[in-house]
């Protein structure tokens, strides 16, 4: 039996190293999860996987079932959203779901106006004195929620919008001196805002860009602090908001892995437990209680089983001698009582 007990071990080892082959989609789509070129948010998802599941969207939400602990992420929309979509995300959302949009000036405020939320992106850029390298990337240094402002130093944006008519928290804003279009008005913008919607809510980030790979390095803290804001651990990246999400190669992809000192552990651990419990005996005497407490079967043929080599004929007129008394057999002694029944009342009937 050892070596049956090392062949576990050595198949749960196994297991545990053995590559993970993963399919692999890659697209050229603005904001894709699967887009690992410097538009795409192949990186954005790497960290969302990290968290907990992530669940691609390629088709209309009304062909999905979100479940109401999950998170919709919508990244850079191009394409409307029909009212049958927009009819579950509302019952998403009153359910407790959460919306995450980052747009800036695409379709997303088709969305919000659907569902009645009060606020939108702004179709003006923002303008600020602060910015990296040039002025299309301003420098974003106010964020308010301390989860999201954790180890952040500053938030570079790419040609932003803003958020408006919001009724809800604002999070993270421009400085005191940044404008809106031509506008000379001077003043604060929200970047990031929410609100409630119904036992949900909805968060608005007014640039899709701080998402992208060519971004992630300048904006990964900042990032992953995000990812732990939307509150959830099962994530649907919505790529079917793309009008360019061309899929054009689809491959396979072997992940090598590395052993798992835990994991391994908990197998030697089992195969060592099964090992004391077969051999000790307790498998043997848990299994004859079991057969004890099964009634035995009654009928059929109680010759069945016998080694071969002996006669069942032979066998069963020997007991049959042993029942009856005689060599004749229970048949003989039964058809002689008839027949002097027989005879007597043929006598009586003379």
């Amino acid at each position: 039996m050892r070596w049956l007990y090392a062949f576990l071990v050595f198949a749960g080892i196994f297991l545990l190293i053995v590559p993970l082959a993963v399919p692999m989609i890659k697209t050229s789509a603005d904001f894709s999860m699967f887009n690992t070129n410097w538009n795409g948010c192949s990186e954005f998802a790497k960290v969302l996987f990290d968290r907990g599941k992530l669940v691609p969207v390629l088709y209309p939400y009304n062909s999905i079932d979100f479940k109401e602990k999950g998170a919709v992420i919508i990244v850079g929309p191009d394409v409307g959203f029909s009212s049958l979509e927009i009819e579950e995300v509302r019952s998403f959302l009153e359910k407790g779901g959460t919306l995450f949009i980052a747009d800036d000036f695409g379709l997303a405020n088709s969305l919000l106006e659907g569902l009645g939320v009060k606020g939108k992106f702004s179709d003006k850029p923002l303008g600020d004195i602060f910015y990296c390298k040039k002025a299309d990337f301003p420098a974003v240094a106010r964020i308010e929620d301390p989860q999201l402002s954790y180890g952040v130093e500053k938030l570079v944006l790419n040609i932003p919008s803003v958020i408006t008519e919001l009724e809800g928290e604002e999070e993270v804003f421009s400085s005191k001196v940044s404008v809106v279009g031509e506008g000379k008005n001077r003043r604060s913008y929200p970047i990031l805002a929410e609100t409630r919607y119904g036992a949900g809510r909805v968060i608005l980030l007014s640039d899709p860009d701080i998402l992208i790979n060519d971004m992630a390095t300048e904006n990964r803290k900042f990032i992953d602090n995000l990812v732990g804001y939307l509150g959830s651990d099962l994530f649907y990246f919505d790529d079917a908001h793309h009008s360019d999400f061309n899929p054009y190669s689809i491959t396979t992809v072997y992940i090598h892995r590395e052993l798992d000192r835990v994991k391994a552990l908990q197998v030697f651990a089992f195969v060592a437990a099964l090992m004391i419990f077969i051999e000790s005996g307790i498998a043997r005497a848990i299994a004859q209680s079991i057969g004890g407490l099964i009634p035995a079967r009654r009928g059929g043929d109680i010759f069945e089983g016998l080694p071969e080599g002996i006669d069942k004929k032979i066998l069963k007129r020997i007991i049959n001698e042993i029942k009856t008394g005689s060599k004749f057999g229970e048949g003989y002694e039964r058809g002689k009582r008839r027949k002097g029944i027989y005879r007597k009342d043929k006598r009586g009937g003379q």
